[in-house]
């Protein structure tokens, strides 16, 4: 009896000294857990606004074995507390599409690929879904058109909550050409017919301007980027403000796919964009991913570019901003270009990012996953805090065998402040309609004691192919702090933060709680 005791006693002090390790090393850098299946390889991915869901978007192909009314689709509804998929119905092809909210919270999903398997061409397609509670919503499929075809187009949500929607090819292709190039914009919604906007932009930027590179800024224009080059653009006057300098070192666009994040914002109105990874050549066999991100402030009188590197080089990253204003860049490879099964060398090691920190120290490395997530995978913070991270479906053709099969398991990767020794913060009460400038309070828990409380909104955005379209997090102003409440005012005015719906989170000390939606209108 007493070896069993001190056995059994042993047994436990070393399970308890493994899982103290266990979160020590989770609160430096961070945990990853594997959580359920997708159903569809996510290609595309948006949260549903008001729910703890989110939609996923595949391509027609032979991957799929989801069906609703008795046919193959491709997207679902996953619900982020149990992990379920419920089946939506698409008519058209998806593939390679973008989108954004619409103020009112519902989601646009615009544009897509050719027909095939008994599904419609989606290169010009506009799909609508209002975000719903009791499991009866679904796509509006094909409800309005685009003026053009576009493959691989960008959407940025603009400052009068319309969707900038730019560039794109006409049909698929491993690089872009002039013969297929579709060097214009549009806005949607419109006025009925509303031409294209010919944009030369486009133009100068072949072969590696697809997916470009878009932000709103605080004074209402927009950051683009293809290729090497950037622009302040002014979407009212149809002209080019500043012509910024070349980013230095690589392109960022498809098929040497880099990636961009707007930085947190506040008051100040001081705009930053932070440029990371891509390739350095178009090559089969030497092109490597890039170490290197720019950092940019277009608004500033003489804009240059700073280069910081990353602990190391990759292609197809995503930069996820988390809930506590830092920047985690994840997925991606180190060798190869975007597109037909040329990736190659997974980066399973995501790095976090701090803006605020100074130069030379703003990396972190992280724990890494397992799952190589290569071409078509996505990354999204959640409202828990935590970023959902799936798909990967790099092949031309879906394949379940071999280094880099098509994905559909779902992790999820906490961030080290959800291993904090003080629990997350609770928002109890907080409004969920707001105006521009008003004032307003949330009631909360906080359980650092250290009275560092702070809030932001966030817009996770539209994800795919990297490209993170109108992500976006506003950092707002604290009036008062009490015990229990805290008195905020929402963004001023729409250059800010567009009318849309936001993930409002706390912050206790660095630590984030779980978000509520809020939606912000003039």
């Amino acid at each position: 009896m007493k070896i069993c005791l001190y056995i059994y006693a042993s047994v436990v002090t070393f399970f308890w000294i493994t899982t103290r390790l266990v979160n020590c090393q989770a609160a430096l850098r961070g945990q990853w857990d594997f959580v359920g299946y997708s159903g569809v390889s996510c290609m595309h991915c948006i949260l549903s606004t008001n729910t703890n869901k989110a939609i996923f978007i595949e391509r027609v192909e032979l991957s799929t074995d989801v069906e609703k009314d008795g046919k193959p689709t491709y997207s679902v509804e996953y619900d982020l507390d149990t992990n379920e998929i419920r089946p939506l119905t698409t008519l058209s092809n998806t593939f390679c599409s973008a989108g954004s909210y619409l103020p009112n919270g519902t989601i646009v999903n615009l544009a897509g690929a050719e027909a095939g398997k008994g599904f419609s061409e989606g290169f010009n397609r506009i799909r609508l879904f209002n975000p719903c509670d009791d499991k009866t919503c679904d796509w509006q499929n094909d409800v309005y058109n685009l003026t053009e075809n576009r493959w691989y187009p960008t959407v940025e949500m603009l400052a009068d909550g319309t969707l900038f929607i730019i560039g794109g090819s006409s049909k698929g292709a491993g690089v872009n050409n002039a013969t297929i190039n579709v060097p214009s914009f549009e806005i949607y919604p419109s006025a009925p017919g509303a031409k294209p906007i010919p944009f030369q932009f486009l133009v100068d930027t072949l072969p590696n301007n697809l997916y470009p590179l878009v932000h709103l800024l605080t004074n209402g224009n927009l950051f683009i980027l293809a290729n090497q080059k950037a622009i302040v653009y002014d979407v009212t006057s149809q002209q080019i403000k500043i012509n910024l300098p070349d980013v230095p070192r690589a392109a960022r666009n498809y098929p040497l796919t880099g990636a961009s994040v707007l930085l947190p914002l506040d008051s100040s109105n001081k705009s930053e964009v932070l440029v990371c990874g891509g390739g350095n050549k178009i090559s089969s066999t030497q092109t490597v991913g890039e170490i290197s991100c720019a950092r940019i402030s277009p608004m500033s009188s003489n804009p240059s570019w700073e280069i910081e590197e990353m602990p190391f080089g990759r292609l197809m990253p995503d930069p996820t901003i988390l809930a506590d204003g830092t920047v985690l860049i994840l997925n991606g490879c180190y060798e190869g270009t975007a597109g037909f099964g040329k990736g190659k060398n997974p980066v399973l090691t995501p790095v976090l990012y701090n803006p605020k920190a100074q130069a030379g120290s703003r990396f972190t490395i992280m724990q890494p996953s397992y799952i190589p997530r290569m071409y078509h995978s996505v990354a999204m913070t959640m409202p828990s805090g935590q970023v959902l991270v799936t798909g990967s479906n790099p092949n031309r053709t879906p394949m379940f065998t071999g280094p880099y099969p098509t994905e559909f398991r779902v992790e999820t990767f906490s961030p080290p402040y959800l291993f904090s020794s003080v629990p997350q913060p609770k928002i109890q009460q907080a409004p969920k309609n707001l105006k521009y400038g008003q004032s307003f309070e949330i009631e909360y828990v906080a359980y650092s004691g250290t009275r560092k409380i702070t809030a932001n909104f966030l817009n996770p955005g539209f994800v795919t192919h990297s490209i993170h379209m109108s992500q976006r997090l506003v950092w707002l102003d604290i009036i008062k702090l009490e015990d229990n409440k805290l008195s905020v005012m929402a963004p001023a005015g729409s250059t800010l933060a567009p009318p849309a719906p936001y993930l409002l989170h706390i912050v206790d000390n660095g630590i984030p709680s779980k978000a509520v939606w809020v939606s912000l209108s003039s």
